[in-house]
């Protein structure tokens, strides 16, 4: 019953959100129609019955201008009654990507009919429509290159899922979560709890650089502590950290004694989230340098 009565309302809002903005789209397309279509039409109209002087050229002129406001008013008005209807039968079938790249594809299809609707009213025949459109699309593909490259790019993040919005990556230098994914720029945020302060990355970074993908959870990080003076009760120490290091619950940090051409190291690996991982690093190292006598 306490739920009924928490989510109930809920919907009943969010249904009167969607009802005004419908009426809202509503009124704007009769306001248009009014404003700009409808006198269009009067003067079109009124040339064909030569009650103004209106010349041949100039009524094609009108005519092709008002198959183009109402093929692409509708489509506009079309989509934005129908856009909010197609999302919530499709909802629960995917992430917030896949809704994303649904919705964007949504649109390119009811404009592409729309344009084929506008070349077909102008006596185009089908065959010419996509030639045209095949022709216009590779030469606007060529002289926007780097958009299409960006497009694809954002077409792949969306598909392929090297990470997702609400993740932790690092890419080129740049690290924090993931806000964005947009067509050109993906919106990362290294410190998430403030406001103002996110970094946009180009999409053809992500496949220029490796990305670092950490989750939206816990994952293992890694550092290493370099020792000058080695004494001769090392593996001693070292249990004694790791004891302590059991301490650090959650954490899961192993600690192995290494060597490589700088030297003898110790190798720590340990179980963090983003925002804790330089705090907890600095707690182990802390207890590292003490149990070692590293300290000042």
């Amino acid at each position: 019953m306490n739920k009924d009565s928490i989510f109930i309302p809920s919907r009943e809002k969010l249904n009167k959100v969607k009802m005004k903005f419908a009426h809202e789209q509503l009124n704007k397309a009769i306001l248009f129609f009014l404003i700009v279509i409808l006198p269009i039409i009067a003067i079109d109209m009124a040339g064909r019955q030569d009650m103004i002087p209106v010349s041949e050229v100039l009524l094609k002129i009108l005519e092709g201008i008002i198959v183009v406001l109402f093929s692409f008013g509708g489509a506009t008005l079309f989509i934005r009654l129908t856009i909010n209807f197609i999302m919530d039968k499709f909802e629960g079938i995917g992430q917030q990507e896949e809704m994303i790249l649904l919705s964007k594809l949504y649109i390119f299809l009811i404009y592409i009919l729309a344009t084929v609707i506008v070349f077909l009213e102008m006596g185009i025949g089908i065959q010419n429509v996509a030639l045209f459109l095949g022709l216009s699309a590779t030469g606007f593909a060529f002289a926007i290159r780097e958009v299409v490259l960006s497009y694809i790019i954002w077409f792949m993040l969306l598909t392929k899922k090297p990470f997702k919005i609400g993740d932790y990556i690092n890419v080129a230098g740049q690290e924090g979560q993931v806000k964005h994914i947009g067509m050109f720029y993906v919106v990362v945020d290294a410190s998430p709890h403030t406001y103002a302060d996110y970094t946009k990355i180009p999409n053809r970074v992500f496949i220029e650089k490796p990305i670092r993908n950490y989750g939206s959870d816990k994952f293992f990080a890694e550092f290493e502590l370099y020792l000058e003076n080695i004494s001769s009760d090392i593996i001693d120490r070292l249990e004694r950290i790791r004891e302590k290091g059991k301490g650090l619950k959650g954490a899961d940090a192993t600690f192995n004694l290494n060597s490589d051409s700088d030297g003898v190291k110790i190798t720590v690996e340990f179980k963090t989230t983003y925002e804790d991982r330089d705090i907890l690093r600095d707690r182990l190292l802390s207890m590292m340098l003490q149990e070692l006598n590293l300290t000042a």
